[in-house]
């Protein structure tokens, strides 16, 4: 896996993607950084929600991106890259 024809724009998606995971993980953290500053932002459990849903499809478009990345690096073919893409993306989505 070589990857590198989009410049591996994909791992920046996916890198949001774990941050956004992380942030959501700690939204009721009451503890103070070396800032002085809350780690948590409290965000209420519809914004939280929100959240959760945007960091599925945040995650899934960078899973998306990388096997693109991968088909125009030649690391994938036509049938696998399908196949992969089929995993990650069900039909009803397509």
């Amino acid at each position: 896996m070589s990857g590198g024809y989009f410049n591996y724009g994909c791992f920046r998606i996916l890198q949001f993607a774990d941050d956004l995971k992380h942030e959501i993980e700690i939204n009721g953290d009451d503890s103070i950084d070396g800032f002085g500053d809350r780690i948590g932002q409290d965000f209420d459990q519809e914004t939280l929600s929100r959240l959760v849903a945007a960091h599925k499809i945040i995650d899934t478009a960078g899973k998306l991106a990388r096997e693109v990345e991968w088909l125009y690096s030649g690391d994938h073919g036509d049938e696998s890259f399908c196949r992969i893409m089929d995993d990650i993306l069900p039909a009803s989505a397509a």
